[in-house]
């Protein structure tokens, strides 16, 4: 996979956001790579950072939306379909997205014997962890599913505060920021 290849474009997005839109889906991204880096599940997080890139294109607003992730999986997944298959998912993996796109946003998770949870596990940590941009009270570190992850949240507001400052926000450079802070 070439995460060089993803890159966000406002049409993409149901509608300008500075919550949800191309800022935050990038810093999920990087975050999901980096955590699944962490823990050594490169299948997992590959699949993930490819939900990350869709997870919320289809909001129609920025409130609580249990109903988007289903959206994106019905409307940007196939826009989205063939890129991911170039970028070494297959048909299965393509469920596995599908089915962590369309639960990173719903009220109660699926059981963590299933076996895509993994995948949106990482997903929702990361999502999780760009919370920090609301202020440090909207991330509850209990709520988080891997270890790994809480000692993540430093380093997601250190991404968070350095990505404000950059004028060409892309994957790249908030991998940077991340590899520039160490673990």
């Amino acid at each position: 996979m070439n995460h060089l290849e993803f890159i966000l474009k406002p049409e993409f997005f149901n509608r300008k956001s500075e919550l949800h839109g191309i800022s935050h889906t990038y810093r999920v991204m990087a975050l999901t790579w980096d955590l699944g880096s962490r823990i050594n599940m490169a299948r997992e997080r590959n699949l993930a950072f490819m939900a990350a890139f869709i997870h919320d294109m289809a909001r129609n607003h920025d409130g609580i939306c249990w109903k988007h992730g289903k959206r994106a999986v019905k409307y940007k997944l196939p826009l989205f379909r063939e890129f991911f298959i170039e970028q070494g998912a297959s048909e299965n993996d393509l469920d596995e997205i599908s089915f962590s796109v369309h639960y990173h946003c719903t009220p109660r998770e699926p059981e963590k014997s299933h076996p895509f949870y993994p995948t949106l596990a990482l997903l929702k940590d990361a999502d999780a962890l760009d919370r920090i941009r609301m202020g440090s009270r909207n991330l509850n570190p209990h709520m988080l599913r891997y270890d790994e992850s809480r000692k993540m949240i430093r380093e997601a507001e250190n991404l968070y505060f350095e990505s404000l400052h950059l004028k060409d926000l892309n994957f790249t450079s908030l991998i940077s920021i991340i590899a520039n802070h160490g673990h």
